[in-house]
């Protein structure tokens, strides 16, 4: 009960593009997986860039999506191969829901997108003096090294000649020993600033220019980020929404040609 009979070539012809396409899915689930992995490993300063705990969460989302697209995707090969009806239309529907999943999740991500870089802006604004997303994106202020006029007039315990934060400074990657005056001597520059890490920086902070300093606002930076990594996740999407949608067809198709 729910194995076919022998099918003529077109039922063949179904069977084998839909045992393709769920090849294609498979492998897509292992990108999905593998892109929410590498978003939570590589990309975790971006809960902190947009104050808000949902960019983790889709991350998590997408490494289950990936996990249910794997398993689903191998179903529907047996049950295209076994040509068995009941998996057929177990891998439907549970095809069909991620499909939903997605669409519903791509049109909230797009409605919302005006929104999140507001959200970004206040957060920045609200966290000036939290430098790890400078390091991190390579920027100076939210909107550039002036805004830092405000930090200097709340920090009294830095040198009043400082127009920015070290952090502001771009790193030197390549240094030589420490000088005897705290400073490091460098290959691109004779002496260069370290912080309290050990990481060396340009002596940009008494007169920041190109040379030495980040001079692009952090807003801009972490708006580029977030715009190329919701390319990314977004291409992903489409593709595995492409590959899902076509294995409903073909899966609902070979179900209806089962006797």
């Amino acid at each position: 009960m729910g194995h076919g009979a022998e099918m003529n070539g077109c039922g063949k012809c179904l069977k084998y593009l839909m045992f393709t396409f769920n090849l294609l899915s498979l492998v897509g689930g292992i990108v999905v997986m593998a892109v929410g992995i590498w978003t939570c490993v590589d990309h975790a300063y971006m809960e902190q860039l947009l104050g808000t705990n949902l960019y983790m969460s889709a991350a998590y989302i997408l490494i289950a999506t990936g996990v249910v697209v794997i398993l689903i995707s191998f179903l529907g090969c047996l049950g295209a191969v076994k040509e068995i009806k009941c998996m057929l239309l177990t891998y439907f529907i549970v095809m069909f829901g991620i499909f939903v999943t997605m669409l519903v999740g791509g049109i909230l991500g797009y409605a919302f997108r005006s929104n999140v870089a507001v959200s970004m802006r206040t957060r920045m604004y609200s966290s000036l003096g939290e430098y790890g997303i400078t390091r991190v994106l390579r920027c100076c202020g939210v909107e550039g090294f002036d805004g830092y006029r405000i930090w200097r007039t709340e920090n009294r315990n830095f040198n009043s000649n400082s127009q920015v934060p070290l952090s502001c400074c771009q790193k030197i990657w390549t240094s030589g020993p420490i000088g005897s005056t705290g400073l490091v001597n460098s290959g691109l520059l004779n002496t260069g600033q370290m912080d309290m890490a050990g990481q060396s920086y340009m002596p940009c902070q008494g007169s920041p220019n190109s040379n030495t300093a980040y001079l692009t606002g952090c807003y801009d930076k972490g708006l580029e980020a977030v715009k190329d990594q919701a390319a990314i996740v977004g291409g992903v999407g489409i593709g595995i929404a492409f590959v899902t949608l076509m294995g409903m067809i073909f899966s609902m198709a070979l179900f209806n040609m089962i006797k």
